[in-house]
């Protein structure tokens, strides 16, 4: 993200991995493109979907687009999939495509067309510059457009997409939805060691020290720049021993003197110095701590599922979710997602026509869940074609993530302004160097979180 730069960084690297999170910019390529002629239900889905917006008098309405261009991804779905079919699924509306770009470029152009009172009728929205076209009503409110339309009824987990506010701003593919961080092991080195999965962070804490004493290094995960604490660790931690602490601390109705909070923190030193982390994971990049995992270093891995079909290219490989610390959670409950409701196709708030505006951004969002879907991706927005096949660990995966009901939205994401998070970042990594105390983690973090930003709306 924008304010999120460095982390962003690696997790668009990452992400490319499982075709794109369709987040933001600077995606790269994947090998996995879809044919030059896209599925027939490209077309037809979106125009059945859009009929009502036929013009009844012939006369085409106007309709300007700003969006992503950085990627081939991106550029596939622009001429693969939305240039071939909006002429059918939208007859009425005679469309203009402007390149955006992405990342800063985006972001500049978007606040600049915003001063300036020209912002195009739809355009790729970014947790990075949404507050500012909020602020200023550049960004229209979608609910009882989708709501009455039924396009939100082909939302797998439509609560995905709504902001703090309870808002709806933005439509996507709804990839970043299935993102969640996980712990994948090696199934030969923990039958090596004579362990089982862990059920419950004691019983985590036991598993890695068995392995160490077998030689092993229990789990990995990058820890420079405090990548893991802040973009998962450090809500998985208070996540396991209570989820709705969690929950209100993503929606700022709590902070870090909630005890539970603080005992997340303390189960992050209390992994660093029992030793479940390799020397030195506080200097950990995301490619070596991938590497160790993947030559079978370390036994576990912390990460996030958009890893998941390169893993899984592994038979050793398998997954279990991060194990509870008291009886308020349950991992068939409760789960993180990443992304951000803001991210998407938004509509202007003063546009001139904001039916078809909406529309235009609904077929949108439909093209890129047929691309990402014609990849094997898992999405969110339901596309009606029948799902490709899986491998045995994605159909594992989905299956466990898709029925469970509540679904708390990414801290690093949805909570924190740019200065924040680069604070975190640092607390965080100091975290990991096993000399900081979580006591001492708290009491910076409250003092940082009194400060953000983010909510002052």
């Amino acid at each position: 993200m924008v304010t999120k730069s460095k982390a962003a960084a690696m997790v668009l690297m990452a992400s490319t991995l499982l075709v794109s999170s369709a987040c933001g910019s600077g995606n790269n390529a994947n090998s996995n493109q879809p044919s030059n002629n896209p599925s027939p239900s490209a077309a037809t889905t979106t125009t059945e979907d859009n009929k009502e917006t036929a013009a009844p008098d012939g006369k085409k309405i106007k309709m300007r687009v700003i969006t992503i261009t950085t990627d081939e991804n991106r550029n596939n779905i622009m001429e693969k999939y939305i240039k071939p079919n909006i002429a059918a699924a939208l007859p009425n509306l005679e469309v203009e495509f402007e390149p955006g770009g992405g990342g800063e470029d985006m972001a500049n152009k978007l606040k600049t067309l915003n001063s300036s009172g020209d912002m195009p009728d739809v355009f790729w929205s970014d947790a990075g510059y949404f507050t500012p076209l909020k602020n200023t009503g550049s960004i229209l409110d979608l609910t009882p457009y989708i709501s009455k339309d039924g396009f939100l009824e082909k939302y797998a987990v439509p609560d995905a997409l709504k902001h703090v506010d309870n808002g709806i701003y933005s439509l996507s593919s709804g990839a970043d939805t299935y993102f969640t961080p996980v712990i994948f092991y090696h199934k030969d080195m923990f039958e090596e060691a004579g362990v089982k999965v862990p059920t419950t962070f004691d019983e985590l804490i036991q598993t890695s020290k068995t392995l160490k004493g077998k030689g092993m290094v229990p789990a990995v995960t990058p820890g420079k720049d405090g990548w893991g604490p802040k973009l998962f660790m450090l809500q998985q931690m208070i996540q396991i021993g209570d989820p709705q602490a969690m929950a209100d601390l993503v929606s700022n109705k709590t902070d870090f003197t909630n005890p539970s909070v603080k005992e997340g923190a303390a189960r992050i030193e209390t992994m660093v110095k029992e030793g479940v982390f390799p020397d030195g994971i506080a200097n950990l990049d995301y490619g070596p701590a991938m590497e160790m995992f993947t030559s079978k270093k370390a036994a576990m891995l912390m990460m996030f599922t958009w890893e998941l079909p390169n893993l899984a290219k592994d038979e050793t490989v398998d997954f279990f979710p991060f194990p509870s610390a008291s009886d308020k959670y349950d991992p068939s409950q409760t789960v993180q997602f990443w992304g951000s409701p803001v991210n998407g196709y938004a509509v202007n708030g003063k546009t001139k026509h904001p039916e078809e505006a909406v529309k235009l951004a609904e077929f949108l969002a439909m093209q890129d869940a047929l691309y990402f879907e014609s990849s094997g991706a898992p999405i969110s927005l339901q596309t009606g074609n029948q799902a490709n096949n899986r491998s045995p660990l994605m159909q594992k995966f989905v299956d466990w993530y898709n029925p469970i009901p509540n679904k708390i939205a990414s801290f690093a994401l949805n909570s924190i302004d740019a200065k924040t998070s680069a604070e975190i970042s640092t607390q965080g990594a100091n975290l990991l160097t096993g000399e900081y105390a979580a006591e001492d983690f708290n009491t910076a973090m409250n003092k940082i979180w009194s400060e953000n930003t983010w909510f002052n709306k």
